[in-house]
Formats: C-alpha cells, structure tokens, sequence
C-alpha cells in the first residue's frame, strides 16, 4: 500500500480522543467498532488494549478491505463485512456473549464520499449509486425510477431538512419522467431547477443527497437496531459510544439513551404499580460533546458531529422503542 493511498484513506477519526476516554478501554476487554471505516478509531483501541479482542464490522465492502490491510496480522482483530443491525449474529459467530464497549460513528467514510463510482458526492459526476453495501442491487436510480412525489418530499423533509421538499421533490420526478434522472449530475440540475439557481450548486443540495442516501439504506432503521441489539449484548460497566452527523440519527440515539436510563414502573393490568426497576443505564453525556474548533478546523467533515455515551449498570434485555 502506497503512502499517497494511505494517506487518502486513513483519515482523521472524528473526535477520537473523546472516544477513546468515554469507552474506557480495558486492557483485556472485547470491542466492537460497530463501523469501522478505514481503522481510524480502531486504531486507537489497539494502542489501548492489550490481549483483547477487536470485533469491526462493515457494511462496505471496500472498508473491510482497508481494514484488512491495515490490521494484517493482528489476532485481536476480527473483520465482518455485514450491516451493524446484525451485531447479534457477529457476537454468536465469534462465541462472545458479552462486550466491554460498542461504538458506532454513523458517518460516511472519506474515502466512499470521494469516489465518484460510488454517487455520494454531488461536487463531481457519477452513477446514481449512493449504495453502502456493494452487494445490494437496490440504488439511488432504482428509489427515484420508483418513489411518488408525496412520500419523496417526505423522504427530503424527514432525513434532510431539506426546505420547500415538495418543490424538490417535484422538480427530481419532473426530469424522471422525461428521462433525465440518470446521473449524478442530473439530480443536482434537477435540484438547481428547484431552486431556481440554474449557475450554482444550491445549498440544500447537500440535505437532499443525504436524505435520498438514508432512505436507499435503511440507515435510521439500522442504526435503531444496532443500538437495541448491541446494548442488550453490553456487560454491567460497558460503555456504549455513538457519533451522528445529522438530527434524524441523534434523534434516534438521544431517545434510546433516554429511555435505558429512566426509572421503570411495572404496573398491572388495571394501573396499580407493582415495582419501579431501576435504570438499566447512566448517561455519560447529559448534553452530547461536539468538536473543538480546531478539531473543525483541521478536519472540516467533523463539524456537524455529536457523541452520546452511556455505560450500562445492571442486567436485563431492553426491547425496541415505541414511536413518538
């Protein structure tokens, strides 16, 4: 592996130093980076632990053979190129019951957001692709050829925050319907067109790829499922760290880490309440932590991150969150 490669893909890990202190790393402990990327933070756990054992896990297939190189010859580490949601059945593969510390960064790796093959980045052309896992069939292309205008510009409001999202979505079906919905670059005419900035690359061009990127991989229901799976998978004392680079994700970590951390009445049929379990676990983060300046400064992608903690405190199995 070249240095000028190396140098491309192993980017700053996003507030690693934060990550590292919160997962408290245990010399003999067993971790599992939920998304391990191109190793950043995985790294770090390294130089932290000793006779333990390092579980990443991928969905991209390009990741795990990053990491593969990159961890080449170190027993600790075991590589699964899977989607997080299936944390449970990773576990079971490797013969772990429980770990000492998850961590997920829901961020989208560097090296896929600067490949234009891979239609992430609305900055240069590529295939509508936007897929994270290379093995699904089911793409960018495939969700805009199939999406009505309703449920899109809910799609575009929902997972983006993108503003006037019915205009958009409008103007993205308009240009499908005359068959000039193929490319990269036609997605973000039709958003241009949408806003009526027909020499500039609008603002909110960023919101939609995003939001178009959830949807075509399921990223919030994933991501809910990681959390529920994986805390249920955490020893007493664990620690469970989480990076989001949007509102919809920290929405979805702030509510979980919320709900394992209250008090809960267990009550009969007709309200009398029986007992009051204690929390199954303790913030370490009442506010989420975000980034220093400088750390934005040296490392512009990271500006839109929070990281939530929690350290689990005592036994039992947390079933998934009803909807608000």
């Amino acid at each position: 592996m070249s240095r000028d490669y190396r140098e491309k893909i192993f980017h700053t890990p996003v507030m690693l130093n934060e990550v590292v202190t919160l997962l408290d790393i245990k010399e003999n402990g067993v971790y599992v980076d939920a998304t391990i990327g191109a190793g950043g933070h995985a790294q770090k756990i390294l130089e932290k632990l000793g006779a333990g054992m390092l579980i990443g896990v991928d969905v991209d297939t390009e990741a795990i053979k990053i990491s593969s190189e990159r961890f080449r010859g170190d027993e600790r580490v075991k590589l699964f190129n899977t989607n997080y949601s299936n944390i449970d059945e990773v576990l079971d593969k490797v013969g772990v019951k429980e770990v000492d510390g998850i961590l997920i960064d829901a961020g989208l790796s560097s090296f896929a957001l600067d490949n234009p093959e891979r239609g992430f980045s609305f900055q240069v052309d590529g295939p509508l692709d936007m897929r994270m896992d290379l093995n699904s069939r089911f793409t960018a292309k495939d969700f805009l050829s199939s999406v009505d205008e309703d449920t899109l510009a809910k799609i575009l409001k929902e997972y983006g925050d993108v503003p006037k999202s019915h205009k958009v979505a409008r103007s993205i079906i308009r240009r499908r319907e005359i068959g000039k919905l193929n490319r990269v670059s036609d997605l973000v005419e039709a958003i241009k067109e949408a806003y009526s900035t027909p020499h500039k690359i609008p603002e909110e061009t960023r919101q939609v790829f995003q939001a178009i990127r959830i949807a075509v991989n399921d990223e919030l229901v994933n991501l809910e499922r990681c959390l529920v799976y994986g805390f249920n998978r955490l020893k007493v004392g664990g620690r469970f760290v989480v990076i989001c680079f949007h509102s919809g994700e920290d929405r979805i970590v702030k509510r979980f880490f919320s709900a394992v951390s209250r008090s809960v009445r267990v009550q009969t049929r007709d309200g009398r309440v029986i007992r009051e379990d204690p929390p199954m676990a303790k913030q370490l983060t009442p506010k989420p932590l975000v980034p220093t300046d400088e750390e934005v400064r040296q490392n512009p992608r990271a500006k839109s991150a929070k990281l939530r903690a929690i350290e689990r405190l005592r036994e039992g199995e947390f079933t998934f969150m009803e909807k608000e």
